[in-house]
């Protein structure tokens, strides 16, 4: 029997389907409260509420489950290729993330607009997460190849400790005083007024 090469967008659908069925057996296992959905909803903010959206990029630490918080309170997990969406208030919040590590960023979020964070994964002993700003070209490219899920709030996660939250948000504020260019993707983020 003589196999032929899948063509790209056969490749495409079995990669997606992979990381779904993938998603759902390790989620099934515990440490998540994610629910997966079918349909992608339209990335629109509220003029009285800033959309921030969180996607994981890479399938490396593909089965390590990333907590996300917003000032200390849980608002989803990511795993494999997958993204979630949260409404924020107007304002300053640091978005923090807890892997192997902490790392937080600060936002001044503005009502109306669209807030991309990507989530990526580092090799090393440790499982480690890191933010970085996303455009909306390439979320476009990349929500293609990934999961949509929601925050199961019938099924909360625990928020972070406060400890670790006051250490990564203090963090976050020293090295921004000492380097501020450095962190400037973040607290001169403005994101966008649309995802067209």
């Amino acid at each position: 029997m003589i196999s032929r090469p899948l063509s790209r967008r056969s490749g495409k659908r079995m990669s997606v389907l992979a990381a779904a069925v993938l998603l759902a057996l390790i989620s099934c296992h515990g440490g998540m409260n994610m629910i997966m959905k079918d349909t992608k909803p339209p990335l629109t903010a509220k003029k009285d509420r800033a959309l921030l959206v969180i996607i994981r990029t890479t399938s490396f630490q593909a089965g390590y489950v990333v907590g996300n918080y917003l000032d200390g309170k849980m608002i989803g997990q990511t795993q494999f290729k997958s993204y979630f969406l949260t409404e924020v208030r107007p304002g300053k919040h640091y978005v923090v993330s807890q892997a192997d590590n902490k790392d937080a960023v600060r936002i001044n979020f503005e009502g109306g607009r669209i807030y991309f964070l990507q989530q990526g994964m580092y090799p090393g002993w440790n499982a480690t997460s890191r933010y970085s700003v996303m455009t909306l070209d390439d979320f476009k490219i990349q929500v293609q190849e990934s999961t949509y899920s929601v925050y199961d709030t019938q099924h909360p996660g625990k928020d972070m400790d406060a400890k670790d939250y006051k250490d990564a948000t203090d963090d976050f504020d020293k090295l921004s005083k000492e380097d501020p260019p450095r962190y400037k993707e973040f607290t001169g983020y403005r994101g966008y007024t649309a995802a067209k």
